[in-house]
């Protein structure tokens, strides 16, 4: 997705505001068109250049809560589209914005953990980002009260409901809770299907995929791994996103390894690196650069040296436990 907004500092009114003047031409033209939606039952006062006194004062409030002017703004014109597109970016686990530093994808999400997006059904993006960030910390109770307050903010997004699923059904793998984790997914994989084709679907089904792929090689007695194969062959080879191919040929670079077919497992392993790297997604990089090494036993260390570099990079320390 295209972002038009990721300059490195959070979301506050002056900058909340300066996109709806944009937007309505100024200030005056802001004050009527909220006159306008608002109407005159909601006790707004009667007198427009009182109100555009009180939309300027709240331009100066920084983070802080934007009070009655604040929720008279988020509710008749919401989050401006450019803002609103970086939080959603910034809370998706397949965009660059995971392959940032984790240092420094957390002091980001925490910028945006405020008003004016604290206080707008935004918000869930940004309790995703940070779910997120816990689950790499490997701290499960607080990914799991992020979720909950995800869960808690009004007129949730579906992709959003997509998301939150699929993390939740990550924690409860993690837990040891395949039926709880194959609930998440069953609902994940019902919202994927309303969201509309293109390049978000395809992320998401790649991801439901690869986690429903998953239980079968790893939570029975036996590796299920046929099945698992024809998930990820599911996954478009069509999609013009580089993530969702990446998938695709991870899984099954993973699969003809554990089948005995080297030649194929190669070849997907290879492919997956190429289309992480042609994506500048680093971290799925690693993960290619991985199982090649464990495919390619000959080639290894040189394989583990350059994907600890871009582990130490990148902070993601969860992907040594990959080796």
């Amino acid at each position: 997705m295209a972002v038009s907004d990721t300059s490195p500092m959070g979301c506050t009114w002056q900058r909340y505001l300066e996109h709806l003047t944009g937007e309505h031409g100024g200030w005056t033209a802001l004050t009527h068109t909220l006159m306008r939606r608002a109407g005159p039952w909601v006790g707004l006062p009667v007198d427009p250049g009182t109100i555009e006194r009180g939309l300027r004062r709240l331009k100066s409030r920084g983070n802080a809560s934007g009070g009655q002017y604040g929720r008279w703004l988020l509710r008749y014109f919401g989050v401006p589209q450019p803002l609103e597109d970086t939080a959603r970016w910034m809370g998706q686990y397949h965009g660059r914005f995971a392959d940032l530093p984790l240092s420094l994808r957390e002091a980001q999400l925490w910028l945006w953990d405020r008003p004016p997006i604290a206080e707008s059904p935004t918000a869930c993006w940004i309790h995703l980002g940070l779910a997120s960030v816990a689950l790499r910390r490997r701290n499960p109770q607080d990914a799991r009260l992020r979720l909950v307050h995800a869960a808690d903010t009004t007129h949730v997004a579906v992709a959003a409901q997509v998301e939150s699923a699929l993390l939740e059904a990550r924690l409860e793998t993690d837990a040891g809770q395949a039926v709880h984790a194959d609930e998440a997914l069953a609902r994940a994989q019902a919202q994927i299907a309303r969201l509309p084709p293109g390049g978000e679907r395809d992320c998401y089904h790649a991801r439901w995929a690869d986690q429903r792929a998953y239980h079968l090689i790893h939570a029975g007695p036996q590796p299920r791994l046929l099945p698992a194969a024809r998930l990820y062959r599911s996954i478009n080879v069509r999609s013009p996103v580089a993530f969702a191919l990446f998938r695709r040929d991870h899984g099954l670079a993973y699969c003809h390894w554990k089948l005995g077919d080297r030649d194929r497992a190669i070849h997907h392993a290879r492919a997956a690196a190429e289309q992480a790297g042609d994506a500048g997604l680093l971290r799925f990089r690693v993960m290619a650069l991985q199982l090649l090494a464990h495919i390619e036993p000959r080639e290894a260390q040189r394989l583990h040296s350059r994907a600890d570099r871009i582990i130490t990079e990148l902070e993601h320390v969860d992907l040594k436990r990959l080796r």
